[in-house]
């Protein structure tokens, strides 16, 4: 990523909305960051300030229920700045962060080293919720002797919602901040990252299950706001189970390389090659890849076309049925598979295997991982006996990549600035 490159603002095609960039960190909406604004606003406009501050009027009160949930998705974006911040001052490669329904995520390309990087980076993300509480609430008290009890009202929620996000993040359970601090913690103290990051995902399971079960109740029996939390829990409990699989999966895999999941060498055709010549890589026995890879006149890779595709195009290679580059990256045959599982979280992502020169010698997509997640495989083998067969090992490798990301919607572009030609 060029971090000194500005960022404009625009629609993609994901649903999300470009902001631009922060530090270089590009920053987006997703559509459904209008439902934490359209919530928050009206909760804080009917129920909250009617009585904080009453006697101002239905549309004072929506204004001010609208500045609180504005100010709010700022504040969530505050946060995780922190963490992307913190993250890229630690030499992990950060691809965006975006706002949506539940909050932000911020999607890292890489992952923490050591147990203390980690918890740095999942805790600063609380601690600037907790000073921004801070901060509102000093504006607050000095605000009641020259503003409107209005404006007072809205700088004491303001203090109030983010003391409640830095409480609720600090919560013991992956996928939350908290669940990323336990998770060093057990790190340091045992020594096992996987056992780390699948024990803190049970306690994220635990924790969404009860906060559904909670929601529901009162959904049920008090007021339908318990949905809200219901569908928090959800989430919680969503994410979790994904992280415990992808930890699982770390402590299946730790020790083999690219190599041992990639698939044959792909076809290689021109972006703008006739259609007869993909018609042809279709029915090469190279098409079992799932490729040809497309390149640029310049020799850059342009994306690839999925061979179930290739007979339903009617014109150009490049057409509808085209993969983009950003969904490509391009990795080493000796390279640790472990560190590159989350570049595969995306529908339709490849590793591109390339020699020492450069030229495609084979491809990883999920299903060469899967293969080798199936029982009788040489990963059912410790990573001990791996290296003993002549498969190199590292036992302080870190997890793979987002075994602690936030979850939520993928930031747009993700991939966009790097280069698909560099080795990773």
């Amino acid at each position: 990523m060029s971090a000194g490159r500005a960022g404009r603002a625009g629609r993609t095609g994901d649903g999300t909305v470009r902001l631009g960039r922060v530090r270089g960190i590009r920053v987006a909406a997703h559509w459904s960051v209008v439902g934490i604004v359209a919530v928050i606003a009206w909760v804080t406009a009917r129920l909250e300030l009617p009585v904080l501050a009453p006697g101002h009027g239905a549309l004072a009160e929506a204004v001010a229920g609208v500045a609180v949930a504005l100010l709010l998705v700022a504040s969530l974006l505050a946060h995780e700045i922190a963490h992307a911040l913190v993250a890229r001052a630690a030499g992990i490669e950060v691809e965006g962060i975006t706002l949506w329904l539940l909050g932000g995520t911020t999607r890292m390309d890489g992952e923490p080293d050591r147990p203390a990087t980690a918890l740095r980076v999942a805790a600063v993300g609380p601690l600037v919720s907790a000073a921004l509480a801070g901060l509102f609430a000093l504006a607050a008290v000095l605000a009641r002797t020259s503003a409107s009890g209005l404006v007072v009202a809205v700088l004491a929620e303001l203090a109030l919602l983010n003391l409640v996000l830095a409480a609720f993040n600090l919560l013991p359970a992956a996928p939350l901040d908290g669940g990323r601090i336990l998770g060093a913690a057990l790190w340091a103290l045992r020594g096992d990252r996987w056992g780390a990051a699948i024990a803190s995902a049970r306690t994220g399971r635990v924790l969404g299950a009860l906060l559904v079960g909670v929601g529901v109740y009162l959904a049920l029996l008090v007021d339908l706001g318990g949905a809200w939390l219901a569908l928090v829990g959800w989430f919680v409990g969503a994410s979790a189970g994904q992280e415990e699989r992808r930890a699982r999966q770390g402590r299946a895999l730790d020790g083999l390389t690219v190599a041992a999941a990639a698939g044959p060498a792909p076809a290689v055709l021109l972006e703008d090659a006739t259609p007869a010549e993909p018609a042809a890589a279709a029915t090469s026995p190279r098409s079992a890849a799932g490729v040809p890879l497309l390149t640029a006149p310049d020799g850059s890779a342009a994306g690839y076309l999925p061979a179930e595709r290739l007979r339903r195009l009617p014109t150009r290679a490049g057409g509808d049925g085209r993969v983009p580059a950003s969904s490509l990256t391009t990795v080493r045959p000796d390279d640790p598979l472990t560190g590159l599982l989350g570049r595969l979280a995306d529908t339709g992502a490849r590793l591109v295997v390339v020699d020492g020169a450069g030229a495609p010698v084979g491809i990883v997509g999920r299903a060469g991982v899967e293969e080798l997640l199936l029982p009788g495989r040489p990963t059912d083998a410790g990573p001990a006996d791996r290296a003993g067969a002549g498969v190199p090992t590292d036992p302080g490798a870190p997890p793979p990549a987002d075994w602690w990301w936030h979850g939520g919607p993928t930031p747009p572009d993700a991939r966009a600035d790097r280069d698909p030609s560099a080795s990773a």
